[in-house]
């Protein structure tokens, strides 16, 4: 009776080892936000430097959702500071949001934004400084709006409008640019920015 019961423990500890293993991402969270969804409201702690708050255009208050951002279109870059596909593809990144800035019909209607998942600000900064980020990217310490996302894996890219509606999301490495590119340059075309 007793090696019985002791199989069907181990049985049934086997089985959830398998599940767990199987369903990482879905066991403790939902899957992340995806094209045709609202992103959920989430309150942010607004950047500390004044220049990445002029950027983004939410004043000197001290939290702002995403839709507080001054942009038709918003790119929502969802890291990890240790992340390693999120270093392959900080450059590619990085030339996407310089190829829109020095557009004059896109750089005021486009902008970016990284979250960077359970991050310090020191690790933020010396994230930002290492790898030569060109926007605000803010630390997410207590993985609060990690969390409201439903904990995506890393990178995470999401694209909101101003209404909130997500546009395009995509995990990993993007392998097409310049189509993330002509996709922003569609989506600013067609969406008015709403001045506050």
């Amino acid at each position: 009776m007793f090696m019985v019961c002791m199989k069907n423990q181990i049985g049934f500890f086997l089985i959830m080892v398998l599940f767990f293993t199987l369903h990482p991402q879905n066991v403790f969270c939902g899957t992340p936000p995806k094209q045709g969804e609202n992103l959920p409201e989430m309150s942010l702690k607004a950047p500390v430097s004044k220049k990445d708050s002029a950027y983004l255009g939410i004043g000197e208050k001290p939290l702002f959702l995403i839709q507080d951002i001054d942009a038709a279109v918003i790119v929502l870059e969802i890291i990890g500071v240790y992340c390693p596909v999120c270093h392959k593809q900080r450059p590619h990144i990085n030339r996407l949001f310089h190829r829109i800035s020095k557009n004059a019909d896109l750089s005021g209607k486009i902008k970016f934004l990284g979250i960077s998942a359970g991050a310090t600000p020191m690790e933020v900064a010396y994230y930002m400084k290492t790898s030569r980020v060109p926007y605000p990217v803010l630390p997410d310490e207590k993985f609060n709006a990690h969390k409201k996302l439903n904990q995506p894996l890393t990178p995470y890219t999401i694209v909101i409008t101003k209404d909130g509606q997500i546009r395009y999301a995509h995990l990993g490495l993007i392998q097409d640019m310049d189509g993330l590119f002509a996709t922003l340059k569609k989506l600013a075309d067609k969406t008015p920015v709403i001045k506050k």
